[in-house]
């Protein structure tokens, strides 16, 4: 019994440093760290084969959403935060360590110009809406801060889903699924934060080209059609112009780089009767970031029409890095999803 009561003690306190340093441990395992968002690369919305002019735009806008896996468990499926920017030196949020955290971002260049900004969807309160729309209404401010703890998300980086600012009617929304602006996505996944680390999202440039030459034709109109993103009628020669596309599925682009199929129809109505009439139709492939050029040439013989594919790789930089850091140290670099 003696020996019991004094070995006693130190059992005791053997267990109260054990607890202490379960403690400690809970304590770390949610400890905040604070990380910043850097930009490196030159940017530009030319797409012709001049020399770019390379500036940063204050009228970007970046839109992210992040995940974690709330639990621990590694799911990366809970919304951890979002926020809508126009000034990346504002990309500051804090995270909990020994979480998994998953980061979608979508930039679109000068999207305070051509994102219709309003009272969309009979909302009554102003904001931008797609791409920047979300689940718990249909319009975001520009906040240059990170909204945490909130279930709230923007339901629209994946998709090509957008609704532009008219030109001649800023206050009219006109809705498309090919918007003609540039447009870069990214995925970062499976980071954890460690102190001073760094988290680096790729984002790709998901737009195609596309521009439709025409000559030879006299006489009569001729109606041409590309996939759902194109449609025109011409009544004489054409030198064409160069227009870029958001591609209809933006995460799936991005992930696997398949080119968009299109048929590209021809429909030529002559004024000389119906026998010079005629129609063709072939399918065309649209690449990432390619300007593809279509040459259609009819023959005033009967002959038909002939079509030739030029494609030219878009003059722009065609990768963003988006890093996320602390200090300017690149301790951690995970890796874009492929």
């Amino acid at each position: 019994m003696i020996r019991f009561n004094t070995l006693l003690p130190l059992v005791l306190l053997v267990l109260g440093v054990s607890s202490c340093q379960k403690a400690d441990i809970d304590v770390v395992e949610h400890e905040p760290m604070t990380v910043s968002l850097n930009l490196a690369g030159d940017f530009s919305v030319d797409v012709t084969q001049d020399p770019l002019t390379r500036a940063a735009s204050t009228d970007d806008a970046y839109a992210l959403n992040v995940y974690y896996d709330m639990e621990g468990d590694g799911s990366v499926n809970d919304i951890y935060a979002y926020g809508l920017f126009d000034n990346v030196a504002d990309m500051t949020i804090t995270l909990l360590s020994n979480h998994k955290y998953d980061i979608y971002c979508s930039l679109i260049k000068d999207a305070k110009n051509t994102i219709y900004y309003g009272q969309a969807f009979n909302n009554t309160y102003s904001g931008y809406a797609y791409p920047f729309q979300t689940n718990a209404s249909n319009s975001t401010l520009v906040g240059n801060a990170f909204i945490i703890g909130t279930s709230t998300y923007f339901t629209g980086l994946g998709k090509s889903d957008t609704h532009l600012a008219s030109i001649t009617s800023p206050s009219t929304s006109n809705y498309t699924t090919y918007p003609q602006v540039n447009r870069f996505y990214g995925i970062t996944r499976g980071y954890v934060p460690v102190p001073n680390g760094t988290i680096d999202i790729y984002l790709k440039r998901v737009v195609f080209g596309a521009k439709f030459v025409v000559s030879g034709v006299q006489q009569g109109s001729l109606q041409l059609t590309a996939g759902d993103f194109y449609s025109a009628t011409y009544e004489g020669d054409h030198a064409g112009t160069e227009r870029i596309y958001t591609f209809p599925d933006v995460a799936g682009v991005y992930s696997n780089d398949l080119p968009l199929v299109a048929t590209v129809s021809l429909a030529y109505d002559s004024d000389r009767g119906v026998l010079w009439d005629l129609s063709k139709s072939m399918q065309v492939q649209f690449k990432r970031n390619v300007m593809t050029t279509v040459n259609i040439e009819l023959s005033p013989d009967l002959a038909g029409a002939s079509l030739s594919i030029v494609e030219e790789e878009l003059n722009e930089e065609n990768i963003i890095d988006l890093g996320l850091n602390t200090d300017g140290l690149i301790d951690i670099v995970v890796k874009p999803e492929n």
